[in-house]
């Protein structure tokens, strides 16, 4: 897997996103993200606050499954406007 070089100086496997209003997306569809937070579509549709489901996922507190690509869902987006 090819690692790129964010501006941090952070290295991280490359990650593609084809979604341009969001704040971390870069030319070549290239998330400039440091980290992402991907969770099971579920959970985007529960009534738990997004903060919480991140606090999960950061602390280890919170697994998942998902039978396809199409169940889950990246709460790293920000939109740019």
């Amino acid at each position: 897997m090819k690692k790129i070089t964010l501006k941090e100086g952070v290295i991280m496997p490359e990650i593609r996103c084809s979604v341009a209003n969001c704040s971390y997306w870069g030319q070549g569809n290239f998330c400039q993200a440091s980290s992402i937070i991907v969770q099971t579509e579920a959970y985007e549709y529960s009534n738990d606050n997004d903060q919480k489901i991140e606090n999960a996922v950061l602390d280890g507190d919170l697994t998942s499954s998902a039978a396809h690509s199409g169940e889950t869902c990246c709460h790293t987006f920000l939109p740019k406007y």
